[in-house]
């Protein structure tokens, strides 16, 4: 608050005496957080978003169930959960952050834990999702706490965007975000099938043979040449979004990622961790004869090479976001210093 003059007026005409009075500096608030909560609570727009976040999953996983009688759903749900980061960056980015310095640290802080909160409003459709695939402690609690990071980074990017020096209005935060969640994706996508090389196989398998009238098993070798997709050049494009975040969070067991359901979340992940391997290549393995079937001890050994990258990511991502967001308070409060 700047100085106060006052205006003592007489009654004699033209006759106006002016006095300068420092005004005293504002205290600041007593409870900022709590503030900062109530203030957020009576926010329209919050709870539109808050809507949004539930209704989109909820609609997608059971639309998805209707098609697909069970499969798919959590994968579904999961996906359009994700992209709460938009609505989050969208509700963050109408709200401009202004007052004391703890006052505005208060107000990153509710729009990070609104953020996670968006995400979460989706949850109650984890219950559908559960109906069709059933959920362990191993997947669930992760993939929510990643769900909740991503939702809180959308957060802090919209209020980053709002509170520059050049301010995005809330759609371009929206739009930012939601490209920033499609686009690492699409690149992979569009990627992966330039990514091919052709390689020479070697194969062990037991052929018959009679000998002495009593079949015999021998261990022949084969070699054939053969065109690949080598997806782990580009796997790490994927994961610059939050959707790959969200799907790559549960920590799965190797024997349910070798042995999953088709449709289901969990065969989704084995997906997305095998790319990050490469194609399968089984070199050297000559089994005994009453053990002809494929190598799974091979897959399986993939797949534990291959740990969930989903909450490393977001966890990295979420710190950068918040370190911007504390950077951006410390500027405007020396701004507003000078």
């Amino acid at each position: 608050m700047g100085p106060t003059v006052v205006f003592t007026v007489s009654l004699d005409a033209d006759d106006v005496a002016v006095e300068q009075i420092e005004a005293r500096p504002p205290r600041p608030p007593h409870h900022p957080f709590r503030d900062a909560f109530l203030i957020g609570l009576r926010d329209k727009r919050w709870r539109i978003a808050a809507l949004f976040s539930f209704v989109i999953p909820a609609l997608a996983a059971g639309v998805t169930y209707a098609i697909t009688r069970g499969e798919w759903v959590s994968t579904s749900f999961l996906l359009a959960a994700a992209l709460a980061t938009p609505a989050s960056a969208a509700w963050a980015g109408t709200r401009a952050v202004t007052g004391e310095w703890v006052s505005r640290v208060a107000a990153w802080s509710f729009a990070g834990a609104a953020g996670a909160g968006l995400a979460l409003a989706s949850v109650p459709g984890v219950v559908l999702a559960a109906r069709a695939e059933a959920w362990s402690e191993d997947g669930a609690i992760p993939t929510l706490a990643v769900l909740a990071l991503a939702g809180a980074t959308g957060a802090w990017l919209g209020c980053a965007l709002a509170n520059g020096r050049r301010a995005w209005p809330p759609i371009a935060a929206a739009a930012l975000s939601a490209i920033l969640a499609l686009a690492p994706i699409a690149a992979f996508a569009a990627l992966l099938p330039e990514t091919t090389t052709t390689e020479q196989i070697v194969t062990y398998n037991f052929t018959t043979s009679y000998g002495s009238s009593r079949p015999a098993y021998v261990c022949g070798q084969q070699t054939a040449t053969v065109t690949r997709k080598h997806t782990e050049e580009v796997a790490w494009l994927a994961f610059g979004s939050p959707l790959a975040w969200v799907v790559d969070a549960g920590n799965f067991s190797t024997a349910k990622l070798a042995t999953a359901a088709d449709g289901s979340l969990v065969q989704v992940q084995a997906w997305t961790r095998s790319t990050r391997l490469g194609p399968d290549s089984f070199q050297g393995y000559c089994y005994q004869a009453t053990s002809l079937g494929p190598p799974t001890d091979v897959l399986e050994a993939r797949y534990e090479g291959a740990g969930p990258l989903g909450a490393q990511v977001a966890t990295v991502v979420t710190a950068i976001m918040g370190a911007l967001a504390l950077l951006s308070v410390s500027r405007r409060r020396s701004l507003s210093r000078s």
